[in-house]
């Protein structure tokens, strides 16, 4: 194997870092096209925050970059996928653009993408899921935050 196969494997495994040039300009939204119509993703943190309280559901956070290969793959791979996106009604959905809104990713403690944190309506962790896991292990990561906050762990 190659060396830059390798390194694409270990970058594919891991998740991006931030790139060394900075934040590059995004535009909201981008990055999700291949999961359009599968989750009903909202782009506003506070507002899925608040929606979260109301409704009484957990919170779904996908940080992301637009520039980055393991987020655009889990979109691709994953969060198109039917049974995710049945299992994410179960949440509320938040996709932030993790370069756009630095503030909300260090909030949440993100330090690489894609980083999928799981939370209460109050802000409370009920784990996480780091760079671009299969659909099995995303559902099983959704399903324990569920059962954490169904437990009120």
């Amino acid at each position: 194997m190659g060396r830059w196969a390798l390194v694409s494997l270990v970058v594919l495994a891991c998740g991006c870092a931030k790139p060394a040039s900075g934040p590059q300009t995004a535009v909201e939204g981008e990055g999700a096209t291949a999961a359009k119509g599968a989750i009903a993703w909202s782009y506003d943190f506070e507002e899925g925050m608040a929606q979260a309280q109301e409704s009484g559901k957990p919170v779904m956070v996908d940080v992301f970059a637009t520039w980055c290969p393991p987020c655009k793959l889990l979109d691709e791979t994953v969060f198109s996928r039917a049974d995710v996106a049945e299992a994410s009604t179960g949440f509320v959905p938040i996709k932030v653009d993790g370069d756009k809104y630095p503030e909300t990713r260090d909030k949440l403690g993100v330090t690489g993408y894609p980083t999928i944190v799981f939370l209460r309506g109050d802000g409370t962790d009920l784990g996480r899921s780091i760079g671009a896991a299969p659909y099995d292990v995303m559902l099983e990561a959704m399903a324990k935050a569920q059962e954490k906050f169904a437990a009120g762990q």
